[in-house]
């Protein structure tokens, strides 16, 4: 079996489920960990077993041979990384979103194209059971033609004030509304042709943190279906998870419901749970739980699905060409909550 030689750019709290999924994979090798902040990398390396760590991609680059990276940096540092490691003919993959322009994303496509590696996005919901359940069932035709998707996935405040020391420098469409907007053009199967939005500001710009609370986004569809996407991170600390994802599809022929953070396939009281995460009375049992010491759940599937694509020659199911996408609702749904909520047609 070949192994892949990989790097993990970026060793903060998602680098950290790269370096994790690398290390468990059998086919992978994770060869380096760089990050700016040398203890950070070190210690990572450390925990890891990990023998190269690096805070310079140049250095990294020289000085081992590999196969592939993933890109696990802040959001705007997406573009200069990947490119220099696609023109170093690296496969790559990077968190989402896959830049903060047009012109960056179209610019990270050419270089990854120019070199014949692969570029993939991390949006891992396309692993996620209920969803890819609910994917299957549209592409068969179970609903019908699907007309309209409610899709919410938010947080407690504790993300924006406690887990991101950059929560200032990003926001919650960035870091929640990439993947729901991903995730409803997966569902949709139709091209989004228009989009509009209002924000809503307050609660963490009093907290001196400089971003949005929450984005209520409509998307139509050429097909004239629509969706309507809600993203907030400013729930209360005591919520029962630190996630709040559901979703409705209505079809002409059906609907489907999607609750994976409250169906609950697990609740826990006791007297820690009033104090909301990380000791949340629904636990995550979907996306990274650990089991006998060993991290499962979707967003690992899809760390492993870009191992198994540069071992086996395999195209990825997501590429830079949906990053592209997501990129250009993002900034048209900024755009709209800038001019007040005014439709922005997507070109």
């Amino acid at each position: 079996m070949k192994q892949v030689r990989v790097a993990v750019i970026g060793a903060g709290i998602w680098g950290a489920a790269h370096i994790r999924a690398y290390s468990q994979h059998a086919s992978a090798e994770l060869m380096a960990i760089c990050d700016l902040d040398e203890g950070r990398a070190r210690d990572a390396a450390a925990t890891w077993g990990v023998a190269n760590y690096y805070t310079s991609v140049d250095a990294m680059l020289a000085d081992v041979e590999l196969d592939a990276v993933s890109v696990a940096t802040p959001d705007g540092a997406h573009a200069a990384v990947a490119i220099q490691c696609a023109q170093a003919g690296k496969h790559i993959l990077c968190e989402k979103p896959l830049a903060t322009t047009i012109e960056d994303c179209q610019a990270m496509i050419a270089a990854a194209e120019a070199a014949g590696v692969y570029l993939m996005v991390d949006w891992h919901n396309r692993w996620n059971p209920p969803h890819h359940e609910a994917s299957k069932a549209i592409s068969a035709g179970e609903l019908g033609d699907v007309r309209y998707i409610y899709y919410r996935l938010s947080d407690t405040i504790y993300v924006p004030t406690t887990m991101l020391p950059w929560a200032g420098e990003s926001s919650v469409m960035l870091f929640l509304g990439s993947h729901a907007l991903d995730t409803i053009c997966w569902f949709m199967q139709a091209r989004p042709c228009r989009v509009t939005c209002r924000r809503q500001d307050g609660i963490l710009r009093a907290m001196g943190i400089p971003t949005a609370d929450m984005y209520l986004t409509v998307v139509d569809f050429d097909d004239g279906a629509m969706a309507v996407v809600e993203n907030s991170w400013v729930l209360p600390q005591s919520s029962p998870a630190l996630i709040d994802h559901r979703v409705e599809i209505i079809g002409s022929d059906g609907v489907i419901y999607l609750d994976p953070q409250h169906c609950g396939p697990i609740a826990k009281y006791t007297d820690k749970t009033p104090a909301g995460f990380p000791d949340a009375s629904l636990p995550d049992m979907f996306i990274t739980p650990q089991v006998h010491g060993r991290q499962v759940g979707f967003a690992v599937e899809s760390i492993y699905h870009f191992v198994e694509c540069v071992r086996d020659g395999k195209r990825p199911i997501t590429s830079g060409e949906d990053g592209l996408l997501n990129t250009r609702l993002i900034l048209a749904a900024e755009r709209s909550a800038d001019e007040g909520g005014k439709p922005v047609d997507i070109d």
